[in-house]
């Protein structure tokens, strides 16, 4: 994506301008420096020598804003060529030639294309026999090819209905008591080893997984 860069760029010749600018001017302050800096106390004063040293400091120092300008000039028109960051796709694009762009307002999304993975939600009654590192078999609802991944990592917090802090910070829970307790569900994120050419990922769809526990190594 690309921003009008004419404004920009007149402000980087501006900018490079005032640096040549304040070149030349500090030059010639520190040209007068020098030349009274050589001389006696018959020909100048010690006061206007320190006039002329401090002159010659200040335009220094307008030399190094300058160049600073200069620079944030330069990343300013650098910035109005968009690049995305990774490697994907464009979805859900709103934007049309000549729509203004203000920081912070989304624009466009784009999917990373190397970051696919999958959430299996488990019941904790089989995360005993889940490892990071199982391999996994992967069917999208809408394919019939079977992918290849392996569990990457297991959640390690989910949220419960009882013991929430109510406005006094007491916890709330829950009178009704039933004898029958359900298994929670926990996620456990899957990453794709591959990715097919020929199978489209979507985020959002539905896959059914399987996965092969690696055997135990004898302690």
């Amino acid at each position: 994506m690309v921003i009008d860069p004419t404004n920009y760029r007149i402000a980087v010749k501006q900018a490079e301008a005032a640096l040549d600018q304040a070149k030349a001017t500090a030059q010639d302050a520190d040209a007068e420096y020098r030349r009274r800096e050589k001389l006696t106390t018959l020909s100048t004063s010690t006061e206007e020598k320190q006039i002329y040293e401090a002159k010659a400091l200040s335009t220094k120092a307008a030399v190094e804003q300058a160049a600073a300008n200069l620079d944030q000039a330069r990343v300013n028109l650098n910035r109005t060529e968009i690049r995305s960051p990774v490697n994907g796709y464009v979805t859900n694009i709103i934007t049309q030639l000549g729509d203004y762009a203000i920081a912070g307002q989304n624009k466009l999304s784009i999917v990373n294309n190397d970051s696919y993975w999958i959430d299996g939600y488990f019941e904790e009654t089989q995360l005993a026999s889940i490892r990071e590192g199982d391999p996994v078999l992967i069917k999208l609802m809408g394919s019939t090819q079977i992918l290849r991944g392996h569990v990457e990592s297991l959640a390690r917090g989910i949220q419960l209905p009882n013991a929430k802090p109510d406005v006094a910070g007491l916890a709330k829970v829950n009178p009704i008591f039933t004898w029958v307790r359900l298994a929670q569900r926990v996620p456990v994120r899957i990453r794709l080893d591959e990715h097919p050419k020929d199978v489209p990922l979507v985020a959002g769809m539905t896959a059914t997984v399987q996965i092969d526990p690696k055997a135990k190594q004898p302690g």
